[in-house]
């Protein structure tokens, strides 16, 4: 009975190390085109961009939810 728990945990460990490695990989891909679009916008553009990115991260901290993660956007490109 005990290899047969160890098989689905190893089963398990491998998948969850895959769609890790797939979240860093689309994260990396997603940070290297956000980083040539910024050279095309304005000082203000760019810091619109910064606080949005802010405001989602702090949203989706403090609510765990889309909801708030929304909001913090909106919130935080809009701050001036």
């Amino acid at each position: 009975m005990n290899s047969i728990d160890d098989k689905k945990d190893s089963l398990i460990m491998n998948k969850i190390r895959r769609v890790s490695f797939q979240v860093a990989w689309v994260a990396a891909i997603g940070v290297f085109i956000a980083s040539l679009s910024v050279c095309a916008m304005s000082r203000t553009q760019a810091h619109a961009g910064i606080g949005a990115a802010a405001g989602w991260a702090l949203g989706y901290v403090l609510t765990g939810g889309p909801l708030g993660t929304v909001a913090g956007g909106l919130i935080g490109a809009g701050v001036r």
